[in-house]
């Protein structure tokens, strides 16, 4: 008997056999994404100390900003382009990766000369402490240049992913990352190569990365074609605007740790932004899984609201609201079963003062990720149910709003650690809205209008 291949188109096939087909290649991308970071962590926290773990944490509202506006392009872009493609206009896609490709290296090119000419004015807005200077530096001037390939890899991920080549994406970013992580263990862990080792791993991975994700424009079944363009200002700025919220997701993020890196800084110096950076840590790699889910679920939901299928819409959001719930539940077990590890992972024994504040930290923020994957999905339900404006009134209380208020709040009322509950509290909130905003906007009543 010949074997049939099992239908896993998103408004016909299995529930539990489609939404793996589509949720698995897409978390293990945006895992491969967040380990470059992770595995710098360990590797910086464990063999060269907590300040070096406190310089590398305190650029990342910095680097958040780049990568905000390259996403808000690239995301933007590459849903125009994907359009163009399925009209067969593959000239007009060539076109748009073009422009995209060559503002985004342009920007991160001129941002080199920039950044380090200034590097110490934006250390001290970063909330930086001179005595970290020296160490900031001796990464920043290396990972000014990562920034160059990482954003125009990003580009190029999403305009392949766009022509119908995830998979190769999924492989060019999975592989960065493993090179990522033999090189810190050899330039770090062997040599002592110290935080330069750190960066110059990422760099090495980012270019190899690159060079592999390439392989697309020779593969002979590209219909994007890399071209020096001609700038159209008005589709550039069409695409700009149906991207600008993933910006605000990006800036949003890099401004309230931005803003939390003040207030420890203040209050428990280099070791507090050291301790900090474990809680950072650890809402990143959940927010990659999670996001992994939401990825998948743009694609299945919209399909299916399409096609006027409530029944699949509900089915698809109840796995993977109880996919949700099972990895909130297991990292919050995990948390507090391993908090000691976890802590130890980043943090070597001599940094006892930074890991007793990871631990207070921990006791404080966990609810969190009971919440924020709920979050996270609904914004997607309501995007994918073209209720835009409902999803991003979400998203700026989660991200923005919400904590920025309470952390300025509680740290009058509470003065210690009370901003620290802002970020627990927000998230809660948030969910009490994303749920009123869900029953508000379910299925069965969307799609009811949609006939109406």
């Amino acid at each position: 008997m010949s074997k049939k291949s099992i239908d896993t188109s998103p408004d016909s096939g299995p529930i539990v056999a489609t939404f793996f087909r589509f949720v698995i290649p897409s978390t293990l991308s945006l895992l491969a994404i967040s380990t470059a970071s992770v595995v710098d962590g360990f590797f910086v926290g464990n063999y060269i100390g907590a300040d070096a773990l406190a310089a590398v944490n305190l650029l990342m509202p910095y680097f958040a900003l780049l990568f905000g506006v390259a996403l808000m392009f690239a995301v933007g872009g590459s849903v125009k382009a994907s359009i163009y493609i399925g009209d067969k206009k593959y000239t007009l896609a060539s076109s748009l990766f073009s422009q995209v490709f060559f503002v985004i290296l342009a920007m991160a090119v001129l941002a080199v000369p920039l950044s380090l000419v200034f590097s110490e004015y934006l250390f001290a807005a970063l909330g930086a402490t001179p005595s970290l200077y020296p160490l900031m530096q001796s990464y920043f001037e290396v990972f000014c240049f990562v920034t160059v390939v990482q954003l125009t890899c990003l580009v190029m991920y999403y305009f392949i992913r766009a022509d119908n080549r995830p998979e190769l994406g999924m492989r060019a970013l999975m592989l960065g990352a493993f090179i990522n992580v033999a090189l810190d263990a050899l330039f770090i862990g062997k040599f002592g190569w110290g935080i330069e080792g750190a960066a110059w791993a990422t760099l090495i991975g980012q270019v190899i990365q690159l060079i592999y994700i390439s392989s697309y424009f020779f593969s002979g079944r590209n219909s994007l074609k890399l071209s020096l363009p001609v700038f159209r200002i008005k589709e550039l700025g069409f695409i700009a605007f149906n991207g600008f919220s993933e910006f605000i997701n990006e800036f949003s993020i890099g401004l309230v740790i931005l803003v939390f890196h003040w207030v420890i800084s203040r209050q428990s110096g280099i070791e507090g932004i050291a301790a900090f950076s474990v809680v950072n840590y650890l809402i990143y790699i959940s927010l990659m899984v999670y996001y992994g889910i939401i990825d998948a679920m743009h694609v299945l939901l919209g399909q299916n609201f399409g096609a006027q299928r409530v029944d699949r819409v509900k089915a698809f959001m109840r796995i993977a609201a109880i996919s949700i719930a099972t990895l909130s539940i297991m990292l919050v077990v995990m948390l507090h079963v391993f908090e000691g590890p976890i802590i130890a992972f980043f943090l070597d024994d001599d940094a006892e003062n930074a890991q007793q504040l990871a631990q207070n930290f921990l006791h404080i923020i966990w609810p969190i990720f009971l919440f924020n994957g709920f979050n996270v999905l609904i914004c997607a339900y309501l995007t994918s149910a073209e209720q835009a404006m409902h999803s991003s009134i979400i998203a700026m209380l989660r991200s923005l709003i919400l904590p920025i208020g309470f952390a300025l709040l509680l740290s009058i009322m509470l003065p210690d650690v009370g901003f620290l509950y802002a970020v627990p509290v927000a998230e809660a909130l948030a969910f009490i809205f994303s749920l009123i905003f869900y029953i508000n906007y379910r299925p069965a009543l969307l799609i009811k209008k949609s006939f109406e």
